[in-house]
């Protein structure tokens, strides 16, 4: 019997007995898995009002209020599943993840770290807790926890990665470089991981390697406009104006209208001493600001600088 099959089972038993509360417990977690949040929610309220001591049925609602995205719902519901049992990693995990959600961080820490006095296997846990010490600029503690997430489970790549963020942070380019290439090892597929390499080449003024991690990122992931933008800056850096004009068109061709990409194509023809299209590239990337990284103002006083000098030259002749 599949899932369909066994939904309308549960949904008919309920309807021929509304008190068969086993039947309605089963198709409220089914009703979640299948993405019926609405329906889940009506029957675990239901069944709330019924057994209000019980701390799985909160549980369940929590994870119901979070897909229906309300966050403060569901840090209600995990409260109480919490305070009906205590012990339960899940329900203190849920918790933590319920009052980061919420803003609450150190709650949240508060409860990840109850987890791990729980199960100090708990790989979640510690990378959450290391999430957690990211955002408050702990880089030590942060790189302490991501070891032991990995420590416990070794192919969780995202804690390799966040690892290998905390050691760029301090500088410990060789460190980093080993965690973004276990990423890779891991899982060939995460772009951020080569672009992140390509960042430390590109600082080490390791330019082939640079450009050869950047077009495995943009390979990997065609949207990832931050590797374009990155590739089509080391090849006006170094003065490969075609290199860069050409992919400039492509990037353009692909991504649409953006300011950024025209601000670089601007630098790249003033290398190329194309005045003409080095202002209206200028002239395009602020009538597209919305997607201008740039000073807007920077850009702008360049803008009018250039048409001064040029209305001077002018003038001098």
């Amino acid at each position: 019997m599949n899932d369909i099959q066994r939904f309308e089972n549960l949904k008919k038993t309920i309807e021929n007995d509304p008190a068969n509360f086993q039947a309605r417990r089963e198709l409220a977690v089914l009703c979640l898995d299948l993405g019926f949040d609405q329906a889940a929610m009506k029957h675990l309220s239901y069944l709330i009002n019924i057994f209000p001591d019980d701390a799985n049925l909160y549980f369940n609602a929590g994870i119901c209020w979070e897909k229906l995205k309300h966050p403060k719902y569901a840090l209600n519901a995990y409260k109480k599943a919490v305070e009906l049992k205590g012990d339960d990693p899940d329900f203190l995990y849920n918790l933590a993840l319920a009052y980061e959600a919420n803003g609450m961080d150190d709650e949240a820490m508060l409860n990840f770290k109850k987890v791990i006095c729980i199960n100090s296997d708990d790989s979640n846990a510690f990378f959450s807790i290391g999430v957690l010490y990211s955002k408050k600029n702990d880089p030590q503690n942060a790189i302490k926890c991501f070891k032991k997430a990995i420590a416990n489970n070794y192919s969780d790549y995202f804690a390799h990665f966040y690892l290998a963020q905390e050691y760029k942070k301090i500088n410990e380019t060789e460190n980093a470089l080993e965690e973004y290439s276990k990423v890779i090892e891991l899982s060939p597929d995460y772009s951020w991981a080569y672009y992140n390499i390509a960042q430390i080449y590109w600082e080490r003024k390791n330019i082939q390697n640079a450009i050869l991690m950047l077009r495995k990122a943009i390979e990997k992931n065609k949207k990832d406009i931050d590797a374009c933008k990155l590739l089509i800056n080391i090849y006006i850096s170094t003065n490969d104006q075609k290199q860069a004009l050409r992919f400039i068109a492509a990037v353009l061709k692909q991504f649409g209208a953006q300011g950024d990409i025209y601000y670089l194509a601007a630098k790249a023809y003033e290398k190329t001493q194309n005045f003409e299209l080095y202002e209206k590239n200028l002239e395009q990337a602020l009538n597209h600001a919305q997607t201008l990284t740039y000073n807007h103002l920077l850009v702008q006083k360049e803008l009018l600088q250039y048409r001064k000098n040029s209305k001077n030259a002018v003038g001098n002749i």
